[in-house]
């Protein structure tokens, strides 16, 4: 991993970012067994918090007590024995909710990870806190429109952001910081609605207060579905492409404050990507040959 002396903002970019944010932020990322809060289990936690009293890391792999993939160790090189040692979860919730306090956090695609922390905190009865969410994702697609595409991979080597470690949970949050940062520079001002309309997600404790509404009938299946990982077809009526059936493979169902969404892997521009379900106006299995079809393009 980077050393920790390099994962810092510069002075510039200190002062900049008090203007946006004068008590600090909190940049975190996470490594997973998969991609879906429902079944899979987070194993590396990394958190970086920029605050006018200095630079923290909080680093820690975590067991998931079960076997990790072949196909996600291929990804992020963790590995069963590297984890039988770690602390569980459980273990390190009070002290990641510690370390967060209530200060914004940011993260790129933030609505997958903190969808496992909140599980997370959900399931070991901790009170969320009011942090607010922001995305360095989302917001980098208003801010850095002329990139072909927003993944991190993409934006680090567009904004000359060093990172060695690709896929380890705090080199990723602190190259998610520096892509957030960048987007303040374009910003300027935090009088401009920009942030705020395109950044901010929604703050923790909104989850308290909701729930996984039943699905519509032509979604009776969907659950099952997306414990399969299966691939289907949507007709999404946001975006671009509201008279087409889009391929998806289905990562996972999520209760968030923006409403019931389901999260899945865009087989046209190989993204991970939110819909909305109150949006998602029906759903059917592809053939096996236009299945086979989109994932060799892949």
């Amino acid at each position: 991993m980077q050393s920790e002396n390099t994962m810092d903002l510069t002075e510039a970019e200190k002062q900049k970012l008090w203007e946006f944010f004068p008590k600090g932020i909190i940049a975190i990322d996470l490594e997973t067994t998969g991609l879906s809060p429902l079944v899979d289990r987070i194993i590396e936690v990394g958190a970086m918090k920029i605050t006018p009293e200095g630079t923290v890391i909080y680093q820690t792999l975590i067991n998931p007590e079960i076997l990790i993939p072949e196909h996600t160790i291929a990804i992020h090189n963790i590995t069963d024995e590297m984890v039988k040692d770690a602390p569980l979860l459980n273990d390190i919730l009070s002290h990641l909710k510690e370390f967060m306090g209530d200060l914004p956090i940011i993260a790129h695609n933030a609505k997958f990870d903190l969808g496992f922390i909140v599980m997370g905190m959900q399931k070991a009865n901790h009170e969320l806190a009011a942090n607010e969410i922001y995305c360095s994702c989302k917001l980098a697609r208003q801010t850095h429109m002329e990139v072909t595409n927003h993944k991190l991979s993409t934006l680090v080597k567009e904004l000359n952001i060093p990172l060695v470690n690709h896929h380890r949970a705090t080199d990723d949050a602190f190259a998610s910081l520096k892509i957030f940062m960048s987007s303040l520079e374009r910003i300027k001002t935090p009088l401009s609605p920009m942030l705020k309309r395109y950044g901010l997600l929604f703050s923790l404790t909104d989850f308290e207060k909701i729930k996984m509404e039943d699905l519509p009938p032509h979604l009776s299946k969907l659950e099952l579905l997306v414990k399969e990982a299966a691939v289907v077809e949507i007709l999404y009526s946001g975006g671009n492409h509201k008279k087409e059936y889009r391929p998806v493979k289905l990562t996972s169902l999520l209760n968030t404050p923006d409403g019931n969404i389901l999260y899945a892997r865009c087989l046209w521009s190989d993204m991970q990507k939110s819909f909305k379900l109150n949006k998602v106006t029906d759903l059917r299995k592809p053939s096996a040959e236009d299945i086979q079809k989109w994932l060799a393009k892949k």
